[in-house]
């Protein structure tokens, strides 16, 4: 604003009445003031006593907006939270066999009991890692009523499954073609000493059963097993068919599509098939192998297991009519007396085993059930004579770790090497996840 001066030169009488004058208005306009002031207040007091009401009215319907947003957000992200899944590991190894030589080793003189404790303490570590751990046992369990023995009619001390047990494995497979060794009284036995143990036979039965499928809750995730065997190695011509089949699982299309029509009617989350087939110390599967590979998954089998070669052949992810499963077509030998001091260099690949491991997951809210990855843990069965001893030590050595302990000399070293190198070969699988 700009400013000016001025000066007045009128006389002093007429200044005084001016002074006079102005006092007057200048009374009177602060008074006006005054009462305007006190109006403006009071109207401002009003006014902002209604806007403070629709601003509290504006204020509390956008509050309640935010709420409500607040709430969908909080539900969204409770939704989120509820989401939960259930993740297992399954481990299955190929066979476990009682060759003579193994029980003689196991043989403790002071106590007359047999102890396979040791054969498996290597590899405990990783089969205890497992949720589910299935093992092929591919002897009989007769009892000390006949004479131990190994091949070719094997019969193994009891305390074999005691050794299984500490290992970490729950569940046995007992059809194979040494089922029948011992004959029915040795069918029965087995799958007796193995329940009253705590673990979980399957594939052959002390009567005929009611069900062939072994369902178990595995963590919350509902599996079906099953079971079955190729032949018998002939010995199975000397009972009836009816008490064959009534007693051991064969394979048949007819048998496994109607126990898996029963598996299926318990609404499992996965199905697995362990199968004993195959030619011995073949290193590819045959035509029967893979058929009835492609047959299982198209009839909804998720998990196939196989063994009877004694050496390892190779996996894979196999789709049949919409279904998909993965199939590993032998886990070769976990322990035996099969290497090449007995069945020569081209044998060598008897001596390598593999625990094959299959990760799963289950959402907990859709019950959707998938197969996350594989992977597995090569093996060679150690077998040494120290000075000293009449018999010798049986190990199952997970390959890698043995050859980084320093623990062996060159000569088993170079062993080890050439069964990763074999295994590698063969289990040539790529890791698969499924999002």
């Amino acid at each position: 604003m700009r400013s000016t001066n001025r000066q007045n030169k009128k006389k002093p009488f007429k200044l005084i009445g001016l002074i006079i004058l102005f006092s007057i208005i200048l009374i009177g306009a602060t008074a006006f003031a005054i009462n305007l002031a006190q109006g403006n207040d009071e109207a401002a007091d009003s006014n902002g006593e209604t806007q403070t009401v629709e601003e509290s009215e504006s204020e509390e319907s956008d509050n309640s907006e935010i709420e409500e947003n607040n709430e969908e957000v909080d539900d969204t992200a409770e939704e989120i939270e509820e989401e939960t899944f259930i993740d297992i590991r399954i481990s299955a190894v190929g066979d476990v066999m009682g060759h003579l030589s193994q029980v003689n080793s196991a043989y403790v003189p002071e106590t007359d009991t047999y102890d396979f404790t040791s054969v498996f303490e290597d590899v405990t570590p990783y089969i205890s890692e497992a949720d589910l751990a299935i093992a092929n046992l591919e002897t009989t369990l007769a009892g000390s009523r006949l004479p131990y023995s190994g091949y070719p009619m094997f019969n193994t001390p009891d305390s074999i499954v005691d050794a299984l047990d500490q290992a970490g494995f729950d569940t046995i497979i007992t059809t194979n073609n040494h089922s029948l060794d011992t004959g029915f009284d040795g069918v029965n036995r087995t799958v007796e000493v193995i329940e009253e143990k705590g673990l979980d036979p399957v594939g052959t039965y002390a009567s005929e059963p009611d069900s062939r499928v072994l369902i178990k809750d595995v963590q919350g995730i509902k599996v079906a097993i099953l079971a079955y065997t190729e032949h018998l190695n002939g010995v199975d011509a000397a009972f009836s068919p009816e008490q064959v089949n009534a007693q051991i699982n064969l394979i048949s299309e007819e048998r496994i599509v109607s126990d898996i029509e029963e598996a299926k009617a318990s609404e499992p989350d996965l199905i697995i098939s362990f199968m004993h087939w195959g030619d011995e110390y073949q290193r590819e599967p045959n035509e029967f192998q893979t058929n009835y590979a492609e047959f299982l998954t198209r009839e909804g089998v998720d998990i196939i297991f196989g063994s009877h070669p004694h050496v390892i052949q190779g996996a894979e992810f196999l789709e049949v009519d919409g279904n998909e499963s993965v199939v590993a077509y032998s886990l070769g030998n976990f322990v035996s007396n099969q290497r090449t001091e007995t069945l020569g260099e081209e044998r060598a690949a008897t001596e390598d085993g593999v625990i094959f491991n299959v990760d799963v997951q289950k959402n907990e809210q859709t019950g959707e059930t998938t197969i996350q990855g594989v992977d597995y843990t090569p093996t060679w069965v150690y077998r040494h004579m120290y000075e000293g001893d009449s018999e010798y030590t049986y190990r199952i050595l997970p390959v890698e770790s043995a050859l980084d302990s320093g623990e062996f000399n060159e000569t088993y070293q170079n062993r080890l090497r050439r069964s990763l190198e074999e295994t590698n070969s063969r289990l040539n699988i790529e890791e698969s996840s499924e999002e």
